[in-house]
This record gives structure tokens, sequence and C-alpha cells, in this order.
């Protein structure tokens, strides 16, 4: 039963081609041949080199090189190492493969270059899908907004995570979670977006558990791909867990994923009475009474670390915490004082179950 008319709204769909699925990888060579790719380069970070090698085989003859530049929080020498490798080769479009950081410096290239490129994602922070980009950390940082910073392609295919360490993947599929549940109450929210974060926040709570106990398990690593994807669809603008997480891992050279995944429950507890219909629709999807307990209880399942003193940030950070996260504009339903921040980051700190 529908129990009432639903308001006017506006969703923008942006041009990516999704390809998903297990054995998607197979599609690359026809997706290079989609995007007019003759000539390309492999985007990646030096680790996983030899592997972005074995699986873009399918387009070794149009490959002119790897460029392993790939650093978390996307210094700018990384960026210069890749603009250097796009004009020395001189081609038409490149490859990304990997994750977060890998994906990030892609965007910044194509958003500079206006090439196209393929990403091959292989973790769930979902940063293909947005526009976003920059380059450099916390006070030292370029940044911008741009279509031209969206893949041409996005491939997913879960077998391709199989091998994703099990905290790594926890904590990067609760990034995935933070931007559906920072998605359901953002000023600018609406009737699709919220009907995909809910199902992600229902997917990403169900399979990520899986996960943890058989990191083999292709059904979960699937679902939680498809919920990840679901998530990254749409993002908010900047709500007080992203503008938590983002900036004090900047500063305090803090993990991406793990930092998303600590500051998640307290955002939510923090905005629980001003976004009751949010709160409500986390509740379904996870089948909990209280949707920031809910995910603090989440996190702990997938055995990650509910504090921020858990990655190495300490005490006497909490002040310089304060002052760099309240120089972001955050737009919720609850407005966040000074005296407010300090007090979410101190909850986050120490770790303890959320309590607003």
């Amino acid at each position: 039963m529908i129990d009432a008319m639903i308001a006017g709204f506006t969703y923008r769909s942006d041009p990516i081609r999704i390809v998903f699925g297990a054995g998607a990888i197979s599609a690359l060579r026809a997706e290079a041949d989609v995007h007019k790719m003759s000539r390309l380069i492999v985007l990646c970070s030096t680790s996983r080199a030899d592997l972005a090698r074995r699986v873009t085989a399918s387009v070794a003859d149009r490959c002119a090189g790897i460029c392993d530049a790939s650093e978390p929080n996307m210094p700018r020498a990384a960026f210069d190492r890749v603009m250097d490798d796009i004009k020395r080769f001189n081609v038409d479009g490149f490859i990304v493969f990997g994750g977060g950081s890998p994906i990030g410096l892609a965007k910044a290239a194509a958003a500079a270059t206006k090439l196209p490129y393929i990403a091959i994602v292989t973790t769930y922070s979902g940063s293909e899908m947005a526009a976003r980009w920059r380059i450099g950390i916390a006070g030292n940082q370029q940044s911008g907004d741009d279509v031209a910073a969206l893949p041409a392609t996005a491939i997913y295919d879960p077998a391709l995570t199989l091998d994703l360490p099990v905290r790594m993947s926890a904590a990067s599929g609760m990034n995935a979670m933070a931007h559906a549940v920072e998605s359901l109450y953002g000023p600018d929210t609406n009737p699709v977006v919220q009907t995909m974060a809910e199902e992600a926040i229902r997917r990403l709570g169900a399979s990520l558990p899986r996960l943890v106990d058989n990191p083999r398990d292709l059904g979960a690593r699937t679902d939680v791909q498809y919920g990840a994807w679901l998530a990254a669809n749409f993002r908010a603008e900047v709500g007080l867990e992203h503008a938590i997480a983002q900036r004090v891992r900047q500063w305090f050279d803090l993990d991406h994923a793990y930092t998303h995944a600590i500051a998640t429950p307290y955002a939510i507890g923090f905005n629980a009475a001003a976004a009751p219909e949010a709160m409500e629709r986390i509740k379904r999807a996870l089948g909990v009474p209280d949707a920031a307990r809910g995910l603090y209880d989440l996190n702990v399942r997938l055995g990650l670390p509910t504090g921020l003193k858990g990655l190495g940030m300490r005490e006497e950070d909490i002040g310089k915490a304060v002052e760099v996260v309240s120089a972001v504009t955050i737009t919720h339903p609850r407005a966040v004082s000074k005296t407010d921040l300090a007090e979410v980051i101190r909850q986050a700190y120490f770790g303890e179950p959320p309590r607003f």
C-alpha cells in the first residue's frame, strides 16, 4: 500500500557504462573498443603491478606501459608521474586497476587530460562513481568536480576481490556503508537515492559478516560489491561523517576506509533525532532497534577498530581535529557547532558505543 504521493525531485544519472558480475573482466577488450582506445597505459599501485598486468592481458597489444605511481592520499608526485607517462606514451586512453587510491589518481588525470579510461574496481570505496577529485593532502590540496573525471566504463568482477584481505574488505565495505547512510538524509536526497541506499545498507549489513567468516565466498563478495555500487551511485553533499573522516585521515595520516568505518556510527547517532525517516530505513535494513548502535555493533562483528585511538591518533590531536573539520561546510538535518564536533570526535576517538 502506498501511503503518500511521491514529491517531485531531481535526479542525475552519471554517464558511466557498468559491467558487473563474476567473469566481467572478460569484457575488457570489448570495452576498450567501445571507447576507441588503441594505445593505453595501465595505472595501479606498485604492489599490484604484476596482477594488473595479468588482469589486463587481453589488451596487452595496446598497452604502452604500466604506471605504478598510485599511493595513498594521491600525493602530487604520483599525479605528476601519471601525467608524464600519459604524455610520454602519447596514449588515447588508460585503464586503472585497484581501489580508491589508484582510482582517485585516475580521476584527477582524466579531469586534466579529458582522456577516457576504464576502471577495474577491486575494493568497495565507490570512488569511481563520484565526479569529485583531488590531489595532495591536508593544506596542500587541489580539488575539483568534473564529469570528465568519471570512468567511461567501470568493470566490477567480484572474483577479483577474493584475495582482498579480510580486514581491508570489511573496512572498505563500511566505507561504502558510510556513503549509503549519509545519502539518506542529505539536502539533495530523493526517493531514487533512498531506495538504492536502503538496499545497499541491507546487502552490506547481511553480506559483510559472511565475507569475514569466509573470504572466498563468491556470493558474499558479489553482494558486497553490488551493495557498494548501489551506495556509490549518489553522494550527498558533505555530511558530518565524511567531513570528519576525510579531514581527520588527511591531517593525521590515518587509513581511509578504517576512518570512515569508525566515524559512521557517531555521525548517525548525532543526527538520529533530526532525521527520523533515515533512521527507520537504517534500522529496517539492518534489522536493529537503533541505527547508530547497529552500525557500531556491525563494526565490532567485523573485527574493525571502533575508535580513532586504535588507528594511531593521539588524544591531544582532538582539538586540532575539531579545528580542521569545522572549516568544512557540513550539510545535513542537524546544525553542528564546535562544541558538538568536539563531543562527536571525542566519542569517535575513544570508540565506546555512541551516546547522544
